[in-house]
């Protein structure tokens, strides 16, 4: 196991996506794209389950230092993951209706917290 705390920013971040993988797929969901690029920004995951598509942003954090997870998805955010999720949509051929869900990550001595919540 990776010890959490001496992991820079870009290694805990990815870190903390594939924990959240791990954990969505435990949860019976199917991975359709991880870490999609577009010029609006990133997808982290998109998930389906049961034919319904989630786009997951995911939030890693040691400690609320620096605030809440959840407290990070600004308006602008939630447009360009809109967005983003078109272009895929569009390369994919997926469906026009989604959900978008914020996945925060506590860790904290190699162990973690996931908290999730809809948008």
């Amino acid at each position: 196991m990776v010890c959490f705390m001496l992991l820079n920013k870009k290694q805990l971040g990815q870190q903390g996506e594939s924990i959240a993988a791990k954990y969505y797929q435990k949860c019976g969901f199917k991975i359709l794209a991880r870490n999609f690029y577009t010029r609006y920004g990133e997808l982290d995951l998109v998930l389906i389950k049961n034919n319904k598509i989630l786009v997951v942003e995911v939030k890693t954090r040691r400690n609320t230092k620096f605030g809440y997870g959840e407290e990070t998805i600004s308006d602008k955010k939630l447009n360009n993951i809109y967005i983003s999720y078109q272009i895929l949509r569009k390369q994919k051929n997926l469906s026009t209706f989604f959900e978008i869900e914020v996945c925060v990550l506590y860790l904290c001595y190699n162990r973690y917290t996931v908290k999730r919540f809809i948008i």
